[in-house]
């Protein structure tokens, strides 16, 4: 992201968390803002850890919650949760953390998709993604729905970070219409994971309206908003 190589050229920042890193999707944007820097990757979800130290086997990967992060006061220059926000069970506890592992005058990075102001296309990824937030509670995993644009910067002066720099990613390409199946295909797996419940036939109606959409509307990731916050 230019916008962020930008803002941190000429920053001293040698040592990076990355919460709920997942696979080490935002890693491979940290490497490139922060080519020099020690980064740390963490993620309650062991499988997912797994696929990341593949991926990125010159960075630190641990097993932990945001909420409760094994690490000492003020150990990093930076901070980042990227498409991780919504799956938080307890954000401001995960902030106080995040911000207590952070050095002073630190910065933090927020990446999080935003359900508004959306084409077509988005649409269609919006509501992908809030059927599969549906069934991961219906499951009792935390999964919410899309964030508003108002409410992410909200979130950051809660925790009691100064916004330094806020803007919208909207790079995203269009799908290709070959990866469509695939999609619908993986809702489907989902669906079938709350077969006997009350809510089945639901959102089996749900599926066969996004099947619809994504025929005709196409497919394309929603906007991020990024978010840098100093401590």
């Amino acid at each position: 992201m230019k916008q962020l190589t930008d803002f941190f050229e000429g920053k001293q920042v040698n040592r990076i968390l990355d919460v709920g890193t997942g696979t080490g999707d935002f890693v491979k944007v940290l490497k490139n803002v922060f080519p020099k820097a020690e980064i740390t990757g963490v993620d309650p979800l062991e499988e997912s850890l797994e696929e990341a130290k593949r991926n990125y086997p010159d960075v630190h990967f641990q097993k932990m919650t945001g909420e409760k992060l094994a690490f000492e006061n003020s150990q990093f220059v930076v901070v980042s949760i990227s498409m991780a926000l919504h799956h938080l069970p307890d954000i401001r506890a995960a902030f106080s953390e995040m911000k207590r592992v952070l050095k002073p005058e630190g910065w933090m990075i927020v990446n999080e998709l935003v359900s508004a102001g959306l084409n077509p296309a988005q649409e269609v990824h919006k509501m992908l993604h809030h059927f599969r937030s549906t069934i991961d509670r219906m499951l009792g995993e935390h999964h919410r729905e899309a964030f508003t644009r108002a409410e992410i910067p909200a979130i950051i002066h809660d925790a009691g970070l100064q916004i330094e720099l806020q803007f919208i990613d909207d790079r995203s390409t269009p799908d290709s219409p070959a990866n469509y199946r695939m999609r619908i295909g993986k809702m489907e797996e989902h669906l079938e994971k709350i077969k006997e419940t009350a809510d089945y036939k639901t959102l089996e109606q749900q599926l066969k309206e996004f099947s619809k959409m994504i025929e005709e509307q196409g497919f394309q990731p929603s906007p991020r908003m990024v978010i840098v916050g100093r401590k």
